[in-house]
């Protein structure tokens, strides 16, 4: 039972993480992958279209649930908002004194 219960941790996500933009799929695109990981990891990623349908390929073989309905609203959402051109803008680093 113990092994259940550290594999279970291991994919809970640790904290909620950034916000995600708005849009029409964006709480069913929350709900899929935050089942096993927060929205930092998906406000790294910054994939072509191609690279995201690979990705939400991926995670459905990990158990991630993305019905065959949405799979083109999340590819839309996905590419529009995280896409190789919506890379963020790096922190400025801080002054020294």
């Amino acid at each position: 039972m113990l092994i259940g219960s550290v594999s279970a941790l291991a994919q809970a996500p640790s904290a909620p993480g950034k916000p995600l933009p708005a849009g029409t799929v964006q709480p069913k695109v929350k709900a899929a992958c935050t089942q096993c990981h927060n929205t930092e990891r998906i406000w790294e990623q910054h994939l072509s279209r191609q690279g995201w349908s690979d990705e939400l390929d991926k995670m459905t073989t990990l158990g991630a649930v993305v019905p065959d309905a949405d799979r083109k609203g999340f590819l839309d959402y996905l590419t529009k908002n995280f896409g190789p051109g919506k890379k963020a803008k790096a922190a400025k680093p801080a002054e020294s004194k």
